[in-house]
């Protein structure tokens, strides 16, 4: 168990996880890094994400993160014994978070309002792909597919104006904050006197929220001109430009100041006005420039120069990232050697900061001590 002085901000909060993969669990580690005690609820064959390439020891790298801080309890929904265990952890626990496609929890007898029965104060959190109530609540997708759905992907295209598949699954990640961000202010309402509820988190509303800025100038009643978006290009201070090693740079000046100054550093201060005359000019000049020196030089001229610049890293570079180094960003060990090198939390508090308190566990690891602790 958790001594609760060494639990952070959220020391005492008991988080009974049914979910797999990314979204639900990084919920839960955001929850876990907080000080919550996260029992994961694994099928004896085990979360899935534990299968995901590339390894690290027994585990998988994905997996080996997103369930740090966490306790594994093998638990079979689909017999009496194992129903048992449920409704015995569920009747002390604070939050429940499932993952599965709507219509499956009711099967299993383990949706809200069963749940609820048991543990009338239950925060219950549900993350599915296109969330509950509508015809089309069972349909299948992950990442990608609601990324598409969403027009994020109409937004991340190649010069030829096709689309692009990305890298990071980010609309999972999203819907796991925004699960996060809904179970903190359900259980605020609960310790008002509020009681439980039921939280209905959908990949597609994740998704679609990661695009509402766009979202809003394309549906606006004068629809911005996509060759106008400086988002997507169309003002040569806020673009990626190819170096002459064939690696890129990204431009972020969109204020005046930093234009100017930029400009003035790379002495083409002819640049300045042409940016509003003749954008596509402007910007073509810059492809020029920025050809004719290779990466590191422009690292050596601009990183520094208060410009809005920054190098496209290789993702196996990001670690060595001055600013990344800096803030500490990546976990190099300490007390907690299983976690090495994997990234720390986001956020930053002064008084209950995230903790590191242990590596993912093995399937089943804590099944003879899957019981809560005292708060």
């Amino acid at each position: 168990m958790y001594a609760a002085h060494d639990a952070g901000a959220l020391a005492g909060l008991r988080v009974l996880d049914l979910t797999m993969y990314l979204p639900g669990p990084y919920a839960s580690l955001m929850l876990a890094d907080l000080g919550a005690d996260v029992i994961q609820i694994e099928p004896p064959s085990g979360d899935l994400a534990r299968l995901v390439a590339p390894a690290v020891g027994a585990d998988s790298a994905l997996h080996n993160w997103v369930a740090r801080n966490k306790r594994s309890c093998v638990v079979d929904l689909k017999s009496d014994g194992g129903q048992r265990r449920f409704r015995q952890l569920l009747r002390d626990a604070d939050v429940m978070l499932e993952g599965f496609t709507p219509g499956i929890t009711e099967r299993l007898g383990i949706d809200y309002q069963s749940c609820r029965k048991i543990n009338e104060d239950i925060v219950y959190c549900s993350i599915s792909g296109g969330g509950h109530g509508h015809q089309m609540a069972g349909a299948p997708g992950h990442d990608l597919n609601y990324l598409a759905r969403s027009g994020f992907l109409d937004q991340t295209v190649t010069e030829q104006g096709s689309p692009a598949t990305i890298g990071p699954p980010i609309a999972d990640i999203a819907a796991g904050l925004h699960a996060a961000i809904g179970i903190l202010a359900a259980l605020r309402h609960r310790d008002a006197g509020g009681g439980g509820q039921f939280i209905d988190v959908s990949i597609m509303g994740a998704a679609l929220t990661l695009t509402a800025p766009q979202q809003i100038k394309a549906n606006a009643p004068a629809p911005l001109d996509r060759a106008l978006d400086h988002n997507l290009g169309a003002d040569p201070a806020y673009r990626l430009y190819q170096t002459r090693d064939a690696r890129y740079v990204a431009i972020g000046a969109y204020e005046d100041k930093f234009w100017i100054r930029l400009c003035e550093r790379l002495g083409r201060v002819d640049l300045i006005a042409l940016r509003r005359d003749d954008p596509a000019a402007a910007a073509a000049r810059l492809c020029d420039t920025f050809a004719s020196r290779d990466l590191h030089e422009w690292n050596a001229l601009l990183l520094d120069a208060d410009v809005c610049y920054a190098p496209v890293n290789r993702i196996q570079d990001v670690p060595a990232d001055r600013l990344v180094a800096l803030r500490g960003d990546f976990v190099d060990g300490g007390d907690v050697p299983a976690v090495a090198g994997q990234l720390r939390n986001p956020i930053r508090m002064s008084k209950t900061p995230p903790l590191l308190r242990s590596g993912a566990p093995a399937l089943g690891q804590h099944d003879a001590e899957a019981r809560w602790g005292s708060r």
